[in-house]
């Protein structure tokens, strides 16, 4: 979903970790390297190049459409954590305008360092044909002047003059495997869990996201109880016995109402010249009419693409967090996204006020028969009485699966 391609093309995709930029000093200032990333970003540009150059191509055809286009697609991993360490709510404003930055800067000098490529080997072979000769680009943030934080003037300039050396440059991909190597959050997404119970054969123990763990031990509440308290609770701290200000920054994915995460989505897309990977996590709780307007809402966003990710889509699920248990979202970011949603004409979902107690803070909730969710949730545990191919009742149960003694056929739980 990240790289749409023609017929026959390829990409190299690359994605630089930025959590690797947070710098602290001594008396406890964080922030983020903005001159280390450039030059990251400028090197990075320059290995993708090269890539193409020493490729072994498996088809001709495949060669000729890469070698004429040069596509690259430079993207970053560990967002979630480096807006954990700076202290920014993932779906606050100043959360979404660190990644609009973040993604503008990714591009401009990625874009930039193509150029001098260009001048020093030339631009890629297509380039007269393309509209970058008319001084367009292919990110939709060019064309939002008031959103520029750099001379994207210069830029075309400078492409008009010399070209590009590639045709595009950035791309999200979701960094599953490479992100658990660096051990940071993957892609663009949120945390998926702070903490994840591993069960092996010499016993349990806690996989921790490192900035969670790093913020609990400079603060003095690291303890095993709570580790385990959170792991019991979903992987999130809603809802646990912290600091406000630690339970305001350190959401997962389902902490996240599922607008926000189309925010995110469109943030990041405004400056990346191909598409982004990103999931659109919801709980079950949610609606088909939820489900319909996060697609409406992304088309008139202009988003490329959009997954989403219902809870419960799989027969089984370990982690469950408090917005998925209690039916609406625990915590509460204050943001403009509801109101972008109605400049769009797509209404937000209903919600009405729950009453303030002991367990539950005053916030919106959105209106579910939770009962209809328990009873569903009770149906997907009843066992097949009846093999739906041939209506015997020699079923075998073992190993989440049950197979038809008879027949033959089985079926699996997917875990």
């Amino acid at each position: 979903g990240e790289q749409p391609l023609y017929p026959h093309g390829s990409c190299n995709l690359g994605s630089i970790n930025v959590y690797a930029f947070v710098r602290r000093s001594e008396d406890g200032r964080v922030w983020f390297d903005w001159e280390e990333f450039r030059k990251t970003v400028r090197l990075a540009l320059r290995f993708l190049d090269n890539v193409i150059d020493v490729n072994l191509f498996p088809l001709e055809s495949i060669k000729k459409e890469t070698l004429e286009t040069r596509k690259v697609g430079l993207g970053i991993m560990g967002l979630a954590d480096t807006l954990y360490a700076l202290g920014l709510p993932y779906n606050s404003e100043e959360g979404f305008r660190f990644m609009r930055v973040l993604a503008e800067n990714l591009s401009y000098y990625s874009m930039l360092e193509s150029v001098e490529r260009a001048k020093e080997r030339g631009p890629f072979p297509l380039f007269e044909k393309t509209s970058y000769v008319d001084g367009e680009l292919p990110v939709e943030g060019y064309y939002h002047r008031e959103l520029w934080t750099l001379d994207w003037d210069k830029l075309v300039e400078e492409i008009k003059k010399h070209g590009i050396r590639n045709v595009e440059t950035t791309s999200i991909a979701p960094t599953g495997s490479i992100s658990m190597i660096f051990d940071v959050s993957s892609g663009i997404e949120p945390q998926f869990a702070l903490v994840y119970e591993k069960r092996v054969t010499v016993g349990t123990f806690y996989y921790i996201d490192i900035e969670f763990e790093r913020t609990l031990k400079e603060r003095g509440l690291y303890s095993d109880e709570l580790i385990k308290k959170v792991a019991e609770n979903g992987g999130s701290v809603q809802g646990l016995d912290l600091p406000e200000d630690i339970k305001r920054v350190f959401l997962v994915a389902y902490d996240i109402p599922w607008w926000d995460h189309i925010r995110a989505q469109y943030e990041i897309q405004l400056w990346i010249s191909s598409s982004v990977s990103k999931t659109i996590n919801m709980p079950n709780w949610v609606t088909v009419d939820d489900v319909l307007k996060a697609y409406i809402l992304a088309h008139r966003l202009g988003l490329k693409g959009l997954t989403v990710y219902r809870e419960g889509s799989k027969r089984e699920q370990v982690l469950v967090t408090p917005s998925q248990r209690k039916g609406f979202y625990v915590s509460s970011i204050k943001n403009r996204k509801l109101d972008i949603m109605r400049k769009l004409g797509v209404e937000p979902p209903v919600y009405r006020k729950v009453e303030k107690s002991s367990e539950e803070p005053r916030l919106p909730r959105l209106r579910v028969d939770l009962e209809e969710v328990r009873r569903e949730r009770s149906r997907r545990k009843r066992k097949v009485e009846e093999c739906p191919e041939c209506g015997s009742r020699s079923l075998i149960y073992a190993e989440k699966c049950v197979t038809c003694a008879d027949c033959g056929w089985s079926a699996c739980a997917v875990s």
